[in-house]
């Protein structure tokens, strides 16, 4: 078939012409003109996506990487293989003339005769300037997605052609009143500052934004100094001093830093609180405040660049502000520095508490009360059985009803159990990934960053612990999508199902295959869930029970149904044996997911046999499944 078809893409050859003789000339005429457009519009539709991120400094600049990183993740995480990034590093610390700027784009339009961006990202102000100052000549027609920077940076015009903006606006007053509402008596600033023209230009805006302070606080500037210097000086400041990290990338001496990597040395030897800009940074040695969101910034970039590249205009997107976080706090630097507590502005958050007996035994103590709980709830259903018993010999009528009430009343309950897990499976899910995987990926990163300052003999030691790290990030996340897939949320059932059915293959190595039949068809997210949980149980009792090497899922549309089959070529099983079996077997997974079918006015078959494998096939009403009441359960 391909051998004719590319026969026919090359044009007609004599034998085919004979073959042909018979049908009309237009005909022929039409399929040979035909053949190629439909072998381009494939290649056309597999081609992915190519998106340039141009960096400002180099590939370990926080917080310019902390939002770079954000970026490529959620761009990842939704396109994956459809999407070619590349990246571009401008290092503005170390070459921020005109000249080297001018090498940078004769390298990039030689660089682009083979590969042209779909979508460029400059991250931080230095890379928008770039971009926005040599866009005509290397990105005319591109768009332009500026993230990162601060709105105040870019060129006049920037965002009139094809371009969108996400970032923040850096409020250095607001900052400076969250350091002296906790620490009201301090009467000297310490400010941390690089060397590079963007590091002045900001030491420019702290200054300005300073100035109401003069006369009450000394501001110091250590903009001149190499690190060792600083290092030196934090370590000696006078009483009623704080420290401010405003931005590190290279000092005086041409030594270009990681800023957090600066920002735990200093803390490590510093006299006086910190204070900085960015979330990120909480835990790394700051006290906290309203900071300003660096990974969201890069999510959300990510979020844009998505829908640019899938059609939407660029220049359709209004520009995004990122505000910054509710105050949080430090609690072990509010310990170290002795700062009251009541003078947190109210709501605060304060992070890194050590445990107390609560949180240590909350397991044990939740548990006796929910056993004293679960004996009051015994002896007051029994008490009431009685009651009810007794009612029901002065009229059996009457006991009929109410008993018919209370299946109805249960199936309600079920209902809004079965709803009340989704709710907690999300919540949890969500719970995981933004924290605790974040957690667990900065302790990953701090760890890393820690080796050079280890004794030889210690390095393998640290390489394990980053190891088992990295295995407790991989199943924090399994876990997290076995929860809730944020797929099934995002993208609908179809992209969830099939995500499901290639996970699950992977991991047990079973032959799978997924067709779904339900183009353009809305369906109801209570039935939507449903048949997501039904078909992940089918396919655990597969892996756990059947011992087959194939699974099959399908998912079609019958008159007004949605229907579901999970079928596998295992061992199968008897029907009539399993319903006889007790509730605390194998049966109990089959109960539940005939009860979630019900649920949502639906059914499920179980066809079985010996040596001969099991289908399960379920059905679901494609109306709204409106939530039960008494009088229609």
């Amino acid at each position: 078939m391909d051998i004719a078809m590319a026969e026919l893409g090359g044009g007609l050859r004599l034998r085919d012409a004979r073959k042909m003789r018979g049908a009309p000339l237009f005909l022929v005429i039409a399929i040979a003109a035909l053949i190629p457009l439909l072998f381009t519009s494939n290649a056309v539709a597999a081609e992915p996506k190519r998106v340039l991120l141009v960096h400002s400094f180099g590939s370990a600049s926080p917080p310019f990487t902390v939002e770079s990183g954000a970026f490529e993740t959620e761009l990842a995480g939704k396109m994956g293989d459809r999407v070619d990034l590349d990246e571009v590093s401008l290092d503005m610390a170390r070459y921020p003339d005109r000249e080297m700027q001018e090498a940078i784009v004769d390298y990039l339009q030689k660089r682009q005769a083979k590969w042209q961006p779909d979508l460029v990202v400059p991250i931080g102000g230095p890379a928008s300037i770039f971009v926005a100052t040599y866009r005509d000549r290397l990105f005319p027609e591109t768009p332009i997605l500026y993230a990162s920077a601060d709105r105040r940076l870019l060129p006049p015009g920037a965002l009139e052609k094809n371009a969108a903006y996400v970032g923040q606006v850096y409020e250095i007053p607001g900052l400076l009143e969250d350091m002296l509402q906790i620490a009201p008596a301090t009467k000297n600033i310490a400010v941390i500052v690089g060397a590079t023209p963007l590091e002045r230009l900001w030491q420019g805006v702290f200054q300005e934004a300073a100035e109401p302070l003069a006369g009450r606080i000394n501001f110091t500037y250590f903009s001149d100094l190499s690190f060792k210097q600083m290092q030196e000086r934090v370590s000696k400041l006078p009483p009623d001093s704080y420290i401010f990290f405003l931005l590190l990338l290279r000092d005086a001496a041409g030594v270009t830093l990681n800023a957090d990597e600066s920002l735990r040395r200093l803390h490590a030897v510093a006299n006086a609180p910190i204070n900085s800009i960015f979330e990120h940074q909480l835990g790394v040695g700051i006290v906290g405040g309203r900071l300003y969101q660096s990974e969201r910034v890069g999510k959300e970039a990510g979020r844009i660049a998505i829908r640019i590249l899938r059609g939407e205009p660029a220049s359709s997107f209004p520009p995004t502000m990122i505000e910054r976080l509710p105050p949080h706090y430090d609690w072990r630097e509010l310990q170290r520095w002795k700062i009251d507590q009541k003078l947190l502005p109210p709501g605060s958050t304060v992070l890194f508490r050590e445990p107390t007996a609560w949180d240590r035994y909350w397991a044990w103590i939740t548990a006796g009360v929910s056993i004293c709980l679960l004996q009051g709830l015994l002896i007051t259903g029994l008490g009431a059985n009685l009651v009810k018993r007794r009612r029901a010999e002065r009229s059996l009528t009457e006991s009929e009803a109410r008993v018919s009430l209370a299946a109805r009343e249960l199936r309600i309950l079920s209902r809004q159990i079965f709803r009340i897990q989704e709710e907690e499976r999300r919540h949890l899910a969500r719970e995981l990934h933004d924290e605790i995987g974040q957690t667990l990926s900065a302790a990953k990163i701090n760890l890393k960053m820690i080796t050079p300052d280890l004794p030889a003999g210690a390095i393998g030691r640290l390489d394990d612990s980053v190891q088992l790290l990295d295995r407790l990030l991989k199943q924090v996340r399994e876990l997290s999508l076995n929860l809730r897939p944020p797929l099934l949320d995002e993208l609908g059932l179809v992209p969830t199902l099939r995500w499901l059915v290639d996970q699950q293959a992977q991991r047990a190595q079973l032959r799978a295959t997924f067709t779904a039949d339900v183009n353009g068809l809305e369906i109801d997210p209570a039935a939507q869930t449903t048949c997501f949980r039904l078909a992940q149980e089918a396919i655990t009792n597969i892996i756990r029970h059947s011992g087959a090497k194939s699974v099959s899922v399908e998912l079609w549309r019958e008159a007004e149904r949605l229907w579901l089959s999970v079928r596998d070529d295992g061992a199968g099983f008897d029907p009539v044996v399993m319903q006889q079996r007790a509730p605390e077997h194998s049966t109990l997974g089959l109960v539940s997911m005939k009860e979630r079918s019900l649920l949502v006015r639906g059914g499920l078959e179980i066809h079985s046999a010996l040596g001969r494998g099991t289908e399960i096939r379920a059905w679901f009403p494609l109306v709204s499944v409106e939530p039960l009441s008494p009088e229609t359960a």
